[in-house]
């Protein structure tokens, strides 16, 4: 559902090598957070975390695990903009059933930081249809400390 326009704003390369962000506790150090106020739980549960500056986001996202069982084990990483108008860059998407299956109305939606649409949107189209196809392994995330 991606288009070459969508991505542009989308920083497909980042300076940050995946090793340093390899651990739970390497991601806390960092500033990561995620919707669960446990960034394990956010990560291998609900399959994304985010950290924010004042230009983008990186969000980290699950890319593989077993779906059945909601167990992610793989990811990969995406930036938005901060100043991104999730309304026009995701215009395929049916806002009014994103915000149906949220119980949230328009105005509730719109009041939302973009963190918490982008994981709404993904919660009702998938990893895939918001963040794109990763075609690499991914990385692994650890829970031990550094």
């Amino acid at each position: 559902m991606r288009s070459a326009r969508q991505l542009s704003f989308v920083e497909t390369t980042t300076t940050m090598n995946t090793t340093e962000i390899n651990t739970i506790s390497k991601l806390e150090q960092l500033g990561y957070i995620g919707t669960d106020a446990d960034l394990a739980t956010s990560l291998f549960e609900y399959g994304m975390a985010w950290k924010e500056d004042d230009k983008q986001i990186e969000f980290i996202y699950a890319i593989g695990g077993d779906y059945d069982k909601v167990e992610y084990n793989k990811f990969d990483r995406i930036t938005f903009n901060t100043d991104l108008d999730v309304r026009k860059e995701f215009d395929w998407a049916d806002f009014e059933e994103v915000e149906s299956f949220t119980g949230l109305t328009s105005d509730q939606f719109d009041a939302l930081p973009l963190p918490h649409k982008i994981n709404d949107l993904i919660g009702y189209y998938g990893f895939e249809n918001v963040c794109g196809s990763s075609y690499w392994e991914g990385f692994q995330i650890g829970e031990d400390n550094i």
